[in-house]
């Protein structure tokens, strides 16, 4: 599959959002694609997936079986089991196929006991499931993921890491958009980062960007965005979320989320949390030890989110 000098804009007089990109998917192939918010990774990735037709430039080779995930999925009035038998047969598979299948996929996710639940009824990781699922049901030849890990336990992001796996093994193609600078680092036969319109070849510290935390109080949970949510001890919530969107999520907090107590907000290289997080996972507290807890160790006054006067290059 290749995209040519592949441009688009959402509108005649409005900017380019994409200006001519030029990207080669081969058979095998597990492509991410980085870039800030607004830079226009979420436009890319539905027109490689056929949802938006270039403004100009050309697409060549995109495969017959093409599937698209999301980063969140909407919430549907429809059981979890008819959503997925209905996109089963969408992708031509008889009704028994279908439902063969999503009880396979629906199992290896862990969601199986939620199958005839009302999708807009579950918790955004379990519905986040749902919709990995109905992309995986006719076994796609490209699998495009844009940030489809976002709101998924552990469990459920590692085993997507071992679909997309899966795919390139047997000769599928990858091409995926995540916040995590680990992300299937390993296994990535390329990496771009979108900027200014263009794609460029990208190195490990394209994808380390800093992050604002935010720690709250009195928060919902699960977050319902913007921002990546996660509980840390005392049920405070920490939200991490990149530089650009960090004041729409203050104002968010602020006039929506109006319980909501903001207990901290300080800016982090993004390398800092991910090693952070893995000396959470690696600590064993001992049985009725009680330590300071993360909150209390990095608890700040007040603030607001200080204006970043430089965007990465």
């Amino acid at each position: 599959m290749r995209l040519s000098a592949v441009g688009y804009r959402y509108g005649w007089r409005a900017p380019w959002v994409l200006g001519r990109v030029d990207l080669d998917v081969q058979p095998g192939d597990l492509v991410r694609i980085g870039g800030y918010n607004g830079s226009g990774k979420s436009t890319l990735m539905r027109i490689i997936a056929g949802a938006h037709r270039p403004g100009r430039g050309t697409i060549t080779g995109r495969p017959d079986r093409v599937a698209y995930v999301p980063g969140q999925l909407p919430p549907l009035p429809f059981k979890a089991n008819d959503y997925l038998r209905h996109f089963g047969r969408i992708h031509g598979l008889s009704g028994e196929e279908a439902e063969e299948r999503a009880l396979g996929w629906l199992e290896r996710f862990e969601a199986l006991s939620y199958r005839k639940h009302r999708i807009g009824d579950l918790s955004r990781g379990t519905a986040q499931k749902i919709a990995i699922i109905q992309a995986l049901l006719a076994e796609p030849d490209l699998l495009i993921l844009d940030e489809a890990w976002t709101s998924l336990d552990a469990t459920g992001q590692q085993t997507l890491d071992e679909v997309a796996r899966e795919t390139t093994r047997r000769g599928g193609r990858v091409v995926f958009v995540d916040h995590d600078p680990e992300r299937l680092a390993d296994d990535a036969t390329a990496a771009y980062v979108l900027r200014d319109g263009l794609l460029h070849q990208a190195s490990a510290v394209d994808f380390e960007m800093p992050l604002v935390l935010i720690d709250l109080e009195n928060a919902p949970d699960p977050w319902p965005g913007p921002g990546r949510g996660r509980v840390l001890a005392d049920d405070v919530l920490r939200i991490e979320v990149e530089p650009d969107g960090s004041d729409r999520l203050l104002h968010d907090i602020l006039t929506v989320h109006r319980d909501v107590h903001v207990l901290s907000v300080r800016t982090v290289d993004g390398r800092a949390v991910e090693a952070a997080k893995q000396q959470q996972k690696q600590a064993v507290p001992k049985q009725g030890e009680r330590g300071r807890t993360e909150h209390q160790q990095s608890a700040m006054p007040r603030a607001s989110v200080p204006q970043q006067s430089r965007r990465q290059p």
